[in-house]
């Protein structure tokens, strides 16, 4: 069974793409505060990497503007503690692998790492002035991915799935 493991990226939303993401939601009537993205990196392999080569993988993943908590500042992400925002995780479809995957194993296997796959997903946090709307709520998920691609996960340990 292979080793499954996943890295937190970068920012996944820039200021445009924040600003006009907000300006969509509130053409439909969603009132959002703020919205973050963060990509996220699954990993797969045989056997758990060494130290050496997680650092390796860590430094491959490491690219664009660091993120930062702006909704939950100095708090764990995704499941951690009290949620002061809802989240979504996207993955690309199950079943599928992603052109960023494809790129990003082989890079992997150019630096001698002993990778299965690695894969790109991004957790989406926002945060309402009101309580949303079931038909809200999807309304956000629509927004934030494509759903002829991607999907939208519950946990990161439901990532594991990408791999089957």
């Amino acid at each position: 069974m292979p080793f499954f493991h996943f890295l937190p990226g970068a920012d996944a939303l820039s200021p445009f793409r924040q600003q006009r993401l907000l300006a969509t939601l509130a053409a439909q009537g969603i009132d959002l505060e703020f919205i973050e993205a963060q990509y996220l990196h699954f990993i797969w392999s045989e056997a758990e990497l060494s130290p050496q080569n997680q650092d390796i993988l860590a430094s491959l993943l490491t690219y664009g503007q660091p993120f930062h908590f702006k909704i939950n500042p100095g708090k764990s992400w995704f499941g951690k503690g009290k949620a002061e925002a809802e989240c979504a995780v996207v993955i690309p479809r199950l079943g599928t692998v992603s052109p960023w995957a494809s790129k990003a194993t082989d890079i992997a296997h150019q630096c001698g790492l002993d990778v299965l796959r690695v894969e790109r997903g991004a957790q989406f946090s926002w945060k309402s002035k009101k309580e949303l709307t079931a038909e809200q709520k999807a309304l956000v998920l629509a927004a934030v991915h494509d759903r002829m691609t991607e999907t939208v996960i519950e946990s990161f340990d439901a990532a594991n799935a990408l791999y089957q």
